[in-house]
């Protein structure tokens, strides 16, 4: 039987196809499954429970392995390179366990809005065991089930 993992929201905020997040899937050449989050607050939590795999230098994103053929990708702020980290904290380090709910990042909105772009990205960013996905567009609110990951 193929076994199911949900995805929460990590933040309040509106969904967005991720074909329309500003042109990011051709700026970053990422597969492009996934969804763009319009956030409405400044601290993400984990979407998911797993092991932290990855956390940018700029503070501002963070990778969770949830089984060795899933990597959920969150990158806080899209065109936010040349902030250098400003306006970002991140709460976990390569190696960390997060559970679904554990604080992983701050974004300052205000000055992330003033210098880039505080569109959110969520990536499937390693799916080689992904069957299909499930997105229900119309969730907005925090700790909510937003995506169904089917796994092979």
């Amino acid at each position: 039987m193929a076994q199911k993992v949900d995805l929460y929201m990590p933040v309040r905020g509106e969904l967005l196809p991720l074909n329309e997040v500003n042109n990011y899937l051709a700026e970053d050449s990422v597969d492009g499954l996934g969804v763009g989050i319009l956030p409405q607050e400044d601290l993400f939590y984990a979407p998911v429970s797993g092991e932290v795999v990855l956390v940018g230098e700029n503070h501002n994103v963070v990778g969770i392995a949830v089984t060795p053929e899933l990597t959920i990708l969150l990158h806080c702020g899209i065109h936010c390179e040349g902030l250098e980290g400003r306006g970002f904290s991140s709460y976990v380090r390569v190696g960390d366990q997060v559970t679904l709910g554990d604080k992983l990042l701050y974004m300052d909105r205000d000055y992330v809005s003033n210098h880039g772009d505080p569109t959110t990205p969520l990536i499937i960013s390693n799916r080689t065991g992904v069957r299909h996905v499930n997105i229900d567009y119309s969730v907005t609110d925090i700790f909510q089930k937003f995506m169904e990951i089917h796994l092979k």
